[in-house]
């Protein structure tokens, strides 16, 4: 989990990013505010190689396919998150070119961003705020696309935050040698944006089966009827190795999320890129964006 330290307003956060980082000169910087998320839903969608290993990878599409199949709504979820704000991701640009068209050399920041206290209106009126910086990528701006380098190749590799949505349990995802790019279009918004990367098994671990019982137990509250609490009781309500008692009552716990045959093959590692050494020890990771450019502009920190 992060800890976050809010920026009092998206200039600051601006400021911040900029006193980090030498290799690119301070021009124009523009926000965008991510409004949808889009989640795989199959291990080719937002996939690419991760490892090196000339494999397409995603990990977190096989499970969240596998899991949808069992009508469990994980995109709904997310997409209330991000619609109510409670859930908040920021892309900031920094370029030479004002236009934000061509620049050899741009600088994009990621950021899990401060909730909102009303709903967003997505507009480009909004006033997002960081609440860490957690991913500045250097890379070309080309007609108003932007790729970072592979997560295989890249000489400096980047982690970012990523947070995710399960019901309404918000978990907080280390993406490691993060791949960052997207496409901006006429009106200046980010399309066909996507996040790769890699998590590390044990960091998964430790947060997704948590958030999955919780979000299994408030469905089961609320109305023990729908699909989800349907499909939580029939696959998870098992008991434990050595708490057989838990076993259909009503309840979920971690370890009948963690001792779940399909929940053991979907969870197990596919890459090798936490530790630096052989070992198969981390999940890949794409998903899709898209996000609304903030009107401000600024200019060396300072708003034009």
């Amino acid at each position: 989990m992060s800890f976050r330290t809010p920026c009092r307003s998206v200039s600051l956060c601006l400021v911040a990013s900029f006193a980090a980082t030498t290799a690119h000169a301070t021009n124009y910087v523009r926000s965008y505010l991510v409004n949808s998320v889009l989640l795989p839903l199959s291990g080719s969608d937002y996939a690419i190689d991760v490892d090196g290993d000339s494999h397409a990878d995603n990990r977190l599409g096989q499970i969240f396919s596998a899991l949808a199949g069992q009508n469990m709504d994980f995109q709904g979820a997310m997409n209330s998150a991000v619609t109510s704000g409670d859930i908040v991701h920021l892309v900031h640009l920094q370029s030479t070119d004002a236009l934000f068209h061509n620049d050899a050399a741009a600088q994009a920041t990621w950021c899990i961003g401060v909730p909102a206290a009303t709903p967003p209106l997505f507009d480009g009126t909004d006033r997002p705020s960081c609440a860490d910086t957690s991913g500045i990528f250097i890379a070309g701006l080309s007609s108003g696309s932007f790729t970072s380098p592979a997560p295989a190749t890249a000489p400096n590799p980047v982690s970012l935050d990523f947070e995710l949505a399960l019901g309404t349990t918000y978990i907080t995802l280390p993406v490691l040698n993060a791949r960052l790019s997207f496409v901006t279009n006429a009106a200046g918004n980010i399309q066909a944006g996507q996040i790769n990367g890699s998590i590390p098994h044990t960091d998964f671990m430790n947060t997704f089966p948590p958030a999955m019982a919780a979000m299994c137990n408030e469905a089961i509250q609320s109305d023990p009827s729908s699909g989800t609490a349907t499909a939580c009781s029939q696959l998870f309500d098992l008991g434990c190795s050595g708490f057989p008692g838990y076993a259909q009552d009503g309840q979920i716990e971690v370890c009948e999320i963690t001792e779940s045959p399909l929940i053991k093959t979907l969870l197990a590692p596919d890459v090798q890129v936490a530790d630096g050494g052989t070992v198969v020890d981390a999940i890949s990771v794409g998903v899709g964006f898209t996000a609304v450019r903030n009107d401000r502009v600024f200019a060396s920190g300072f708003e034009l």
